[in-house]
Parts: C-alpha cells; structure tokens; sequence
C-alpha cells in the first residue's frame, strides 16, 4: 500500500499554508516545489496550528540535504562496493565498537559496504589479562582461526574483491591482521581519529613528517624502534635486548595519537615502512629476525603487517609496553604461515 503523498512547498492555494498570489499557480506542478512526504508529516507541516513551524526557506533546506544525500549514495559505481572487515580485541559479548553506521559514514561516498558484507573477527574477552604469557598466543590462535574461516577462502574463491578495514585491538595483533591480509589484496585501512571522533579521513593537507634513522655501528641484535604516537627512548630497547643491539628508527615529529588523519598519512607511513624493512634485510640479512618496538596507531598497526613479506623481509618479534609488567615485554612473532 502506497501511504506517500506529494506535498508542496508553497502551496498550490494562495490561501493555502506558506500560499503565495503569485507563486502559488506558477509553482503548482513545478518539481523544486514538491516532496514526497509520508500521510503523518503532510498532515504535520500544512495543519493549521502547526504550518507556520515550516517556512517555505526551511521545507526546501530540508528538500535539498535530502536530495544531495540520495545523490551521494545513487552515484557510487556498482564495482565499488566492498567488503568490511571489524575486528576489536577484549570488547566481552557486546557488539563491536565499529557499528554499521561509522562504517557507512566513512566510506561513503568512495565505497559502500555491499549486502551481507560486514565481516567481523572479533575476539571476546577469555578472562586473561595481558601481562600473562597465555594472552598473545591465545588472541593469536583465534584471530587466525576466525581469518580463515570468514575471510581467506572467500578471496581465493574470488567472492571478495575489496576490503575496508576497521581495526581496535592492541597493536601485535592488528599487525597480525594485517600479515593475515596481505599487500596482495585490495585493502583499504582506517584509523579511528579523536578529534574529532570519526573513521572519516579528513580534508585536510598531510602534515605528518617521518624521520629515519639507520645505525652505524652493527649490534648482534637488530631491533626497530617505531614512534609514531609517542616517543621511544632506546634505554628502553636495551633494557630488553642488552646493549650489543642495532636499532633502527622510524619515527615521527610531533608523534602523538591523531597524528595520522589522510590516507595521504597513511601511504606516506607504508612507503617509508617498507623501506626501512628492506634497508635492514641489505644489512642484516643473515640474523634470525627483527625486534620490532612499536608506538604506533592502530592503522599504521595494520599497514606494517601488510607490507610485511614473508619472502623479503626477515621475521618480526613483536613488543608490547605492559604497565602491569613495567615495561615491553615479548608478544607473538611475524613469520611466514603456509
């Protein structure tokens, strides 16, 4: 049953609500001056103790954001859709904190999430706290298990084409994500920012500036040093690894928590990322693996697992800083998986 109606917006009496002497008959049939309203809001803006809350300036406010917002969505390509991966860590039995509408918000209009196609890995609350040893290994496990059964089969079958991800979790098992996705497939990351609150990258000029800084003495352990959010000091890094370490630097100017807002950031910290691995892989090809200390955010997170490859890079063994445990401590490895 057809319950729409077409209202006007000035009406097509002069004596009507918002009726004009002269524009009422020329506007009788003319599209800008009509919307489809259901029965209750045609009755609510021409009621006569009600109409004069809608001037005609307002009625075609509200006609115009309407229509720009179907424009937006109607205009995406068919071959845009993609699928969404949300994946947060430690949430317990609620839903994940990415919900549908963020994930909209922030794709739109570029992308758009096709029918069926949030994917979500979530990892429920065991009930362990990080500063156990059982915490990574477990998160570990779920995560890859969870990957492999909603995610890895569907793109070597062809049934996902793009992925959007959306990732809350501690930084090694975002990485993780990211080793599980690959550079091979079409992924789009992004970042949770704070001000303001949103997944929308902003349209804004990139301003994050990385600085490397490779070392020249060659220490029996390599170790990379990543301070992006925050700064790492390498007293830190040798109070793990000893003082016979070669560390590595990649960091950022003003590093704090927001500092990546564009996609621009983000593939600005993935080139230079991948550079610095392969610059270690010249050097130190013949150690065993890196030491990777990590300040970063949750899709740089992402993205160094992404560029991470298992054919030209050496294993990474990841540090989390545990404030249970006064300090970094070991989490999990990156190495090839078959």
């Amino acid at each position: 049953m057809n319950t729409a109606y077409i209202a006007h917006i000035v009406s097509d009496a002069v004596k009507g609500p918002r009726g004009d002497r002269i524009l009422s008959p020329l506007l009788t049939r003319d599209p800008s001056n009509l919307m489809l309203l259901c029965d209750a809001h045609h009755r609510l803006i021409d009621d006569r103790t009600s109409w004069k809350d809608y001037s005609v300036e307002l009625l075609r406010e509200m006609k115009a954001e309407h229509e720009d917002r179907i424009e937006a969505v109607t205009s995406i390509s068919r071959d845009r859709g993609c699928h969404v991966i949300r994946f947060a860590a430690g949430i317990g039995k609620n839903e994940s904190p990415v919900n549908t509408e963020a994930v909209k918000q922030a794709l739109l209009p570029e992308f758009y999430p096709v029918r069926d196609g949030m994917i979500d890995l979530d990892v429920p609350d065991a009930g362990i706290p990080d500063s156990d040893p059982d915490y990574w290994g477990w998160h570990q496990r779920s995560l890859r298990t969870k990957y492999q059964e909603r995610v890895r089969g569907r793109l070597e079958r062809n049934e996902i084409s793009r992925l959007a991800v959306f990732g809350l979790a501690p930084m090694p098992l975002l990485i993780e994500l990211g080793r599980l996705i690959s550079d091979i497939s079409e992924a789009h990351v992004r970042q949770l920012l704070r001000e303001p609150k949103t997944w929308e990258w902003q349209p804004e000029d990139a301003r994050m500036e990385l600085v490397r800084d490779d070392p020249e003495a060659g220490g029996r352990t390599v170790a990379l040093k990543l301070a992006v959010s925050a700064q790492i000091e390498d007293d830190r890094i040798k109070s793990v690894l000893g003082d016979d370490v070669s560390i590595w630097s990649l960091s950022a100017k003003n590093a704090n928590n927001d500092i990546i807002r564009t996609s621009a950031d983000l593939s600005l910290w993935r080139s230079q990322v991948r550079a610095v691995l392969e610059a270690i892989k010249d050097r130190h090809g013949g150690e065993p693996m890196i030491h990777v200390f990590p300040a970063i955010p949750v899709s740089a997170s992402v993205e160094l697992g992404r560029v991470w490859m298992p054919k030209a890079h050496l294993p990474m063994r990841v540090y989390d800083h545990n404030r249970a445990l006064g300090g970094f401590r070991q989490t999990l490895d990156i190495v090839h998986q078959a």
